[in-house]
């Protein structure tokens, strides 16, 4: 396997090829709305790769399953003056109607745009700022004015496209029997790279999590610590419902109800403890 460009020096920067430090990656998922809202945080995984760990978000994205460690700032404290606690590098999602306000919900307007500009002013030198967005000519209308003009004309970027991002990297680094179509979030490519290693099936991802084959370095058991961790106390109901709500923000389309159901088939099987999910993935396991 290859390594991947500038390998000896795994930035962001130097993946896509650009000595810019403020980024804009391009990915149209963010544009989804209501209930076709989903998968808004694919690219987190990849992002991560990099070394870039907080991340600003809608906390509404944050749905008690993360499939990645980060530190959140969510934008709804950025807006609310938070601006002067952000720190650098930071990733931030934020798509075209959050920026212009024509996203609404029944307590709040979306508009960043003076948050965006405050974090362009604030940012030092050199440090990476990402803005993941839904497209590469972002426009604050407020602040940028001229016919046909986006803010990025005002400030010195690269603006790139995820797909293609995801795709360079999974050429140089990942074996993956998934296709782009079935997803492109990282996390999923690097179960399947590492389970089709093992010569188990790795070509869709309900496979992916069948408990009762994968081997026990399998990535895919971290996500059931996580929520066991989450609800130390078990208070919370209907967790098939939860676990495939908190799979929302993660996953494009499909098969978000067969993974819940195998991770709560799992954790019921050990009384969402531990102890328990570490006897059965480390000795019933040994011979997987």
């Amino acid at each position: 396997m290859q390594a991947p460009p500038d390998s000896s020096e795994p930035t962001l920067a130097n993946f896509i090829g650009t000595r810019d430090s403020f980024l804009v990656i391009r990915d149209p998922q963010l544009a989804k709305m209501g209930s076709q809202a989903r998968a808004q945080l694919r690219s987190l995984p990849l992002l991560s790769e990099f070394g870039l760990n907080r991340v600003a978000h809608p906390g509404i994205y944050d749905n008690g399953l993360r499939l990645t460690e980060y530190q959140l700032i969510p934008n709804e404290d950025l807006r609310a003056g938070g601006v002067t606690e952000a720190e650098f590098p930071l990733i931030h999602y934020v798509s075209q109607e959050m920026l212009t306000g024509q996203l609404r919900d029944k307590e709040s307007v979306y508009d960043d745009q003076d948050v965006v500009r405050r974090l362009l002013r604030k940012r030092p030198e050199g440090v990476p700022y990402v803005l993941v967005t839904d497209t590469s000519t972002p426009r604050m209308p407020r602040h940028t004015q001229k016919p046909g003009k986006s803010f990025i004309d005002e400030f010195e970027c690269t603006v790139t496209e995820y797909k293609g991002l995801l795709k360079r990297y999974l050429q140089h680094n990942l074996d993956s029997d998934l296709s782009l179509s079935s997803t492109q979030n990282l996390y999923f490519h690097q179960i399947s790279s590492h389970h089709k290693q093992r010569g188990l099936e790795a070509g869709s991802i309900p496979d992916l999590f069948d408990y009762t084959q994968i081997p026990a370095d399998s990535p895919a058991w971290d996500p059931l610590y996580y929520i066991i961790r989450e609800d130390v106390d078990q208070v919370l109901e209907d967790y098939s419902e939860r676990i495939r709500e908190a799979l929302r923000s993660w996953t494009e389309h499909g098969p978000t109800q067969k993974i819940a159901n195998s991770m709560l088939d799992m954790l019921e099987r050990e009384d969402f403890e531990e102890e328990g999910l570490d006897d059965y993935r480390y000795r019933h396991q040994e011979n997987i």
